[in-house]
């Protein structure tokens, strides 16, 4: 209590006047203090008593206090104003902006790459509430080149009345690159797939379309295909084959299967552009899962069902 009064700039009688002690008992505490984290006199015990406020607690190590943030690999910076002008910049931020000399610069000045990051900033400072941002994509120096990358950044408006924000970066390329390539299909494999002689048809998390095999082709048409969704479903007309009634959006079954939930033996009527005519299908759709067991996408398989007439 009395390192953060002294960093008020309190006098020793104020100090025990707020906390209840004798001036004498102040001032004893304070010399303990000098010794203790080895400084000459209260300007450095205030710059002191700071600096550990920022790092949450008195019981640090003086020399400790760099490493918690101008030494921490976590990019660390805090900018302030509308204009997002940097006041202060830790040695892992100054690398990734390739200068030392960012201080007294906007941010979209050092990162003209990054003007996405802009608005984002501009949101936390109206509306003063904080934002995690998870592997956003970036460009800065990694690795000794000025590279694309990936980051989670951590976004904390600052109290008082010169408006700022602290931020922390933290670069998640590599885990972000890794993942991707144990869950993409290479393009070895999405050739492969016109092999199959069933329609095959593959689609990202987001209902994106990455693979439309040659079988299928034969029954959607050349393409160029959409995200699935209600509205590229509508040409196909999709009913129910044993009622002919239409069927829920595709996109409610797509979020099914995106969930954890495969079809099997689905059987529909659909109206087939490409040919000008309907047909009777079945379709099997599997969620595709990653190594962590997050759903990365759908294989879906699509069949005509040709219908043989029985003679007497």
């Amino acid at each position: 209590m009395v390192l953060e009064l002294v960093a008020e700039g309190l006098e020793n009688k104020e100090i025990g006047h707020r906390i209840g002690l004798s001036e004498q008992a102040v001032k004893e505490h304070v010399s303990a203090l000098l010794r203790r984290l080895a400084v000459r006199n209260r300007a450095a015990l205030a710059e002191i008593a700071t600096e550990l406020k920022i790092a949450g607690t008195t019981d640090l190590r003086p020399e400790w206090l760099s490493y918690i943030y101008q030494r921490s690999q976590v990019m660390s910076a805090v900018v302030r104003g509308p204009d997002h002008i940097f006041v202060s910049a830790n040695n892992a931020f100054r690398r990734a902006a390739g200068s030392d000399d960012i201080v007294g610069r906007r941010f979209i000045d050092v990162f003209p790459a990054n003007a996405h990051g802009v608005p984002i900033l501009d949101e936390v400072l109206a509306t003063g509430q904080p934002k995690v941002l998870h592997e956003i994509p970036g460009r800065w120096l990694r690795l000794n080149a000025v590279d694309d990358g990936f980051a989670d950044v951590s976004l904390q408006p600052l109290p008082g009345p010169e408006t700022g924000i602290s931020i922390a970066v933290v670069d998640v390329t590599e885990q972000v690159r890794h993942r991707k390539a144990h869950t993409e299909l290479s393009p070895e494999g999405l050739a492969l797939l016109d092999l199959v002689p069933s329609g095959v048809v593959v689609l990202d998390a987001r209902g994106a379309v990455l693979k439309v095999n040659r079988a299928a082709k034969s029954l959607l048409g050349a393409g160029p295909y959409e995200n699935v969704s209600a509205d590229s479903a509508g040409p196909y007309k999709l009913r129910d084959a044993a009622t002919g009634r239409e069927l829920p959006p595709v996109a409610v079954a797509l979020a099914r299967v995106l969930a954890g939930e495969p079809v099997r033996d689905l059987r529909v009527r659909m109206f087939l552009p490409a040919l000008g005519r309907d047909a009777a299908v079945r379709i099997d759709a599997e969620p595709v899962t990653a190594a962590e067991g997050n759903v990365r996408g759908v294989v879906a398989s699509i069949n005509e069902v040709v219908q043989e007439s029985v003679s007497a």
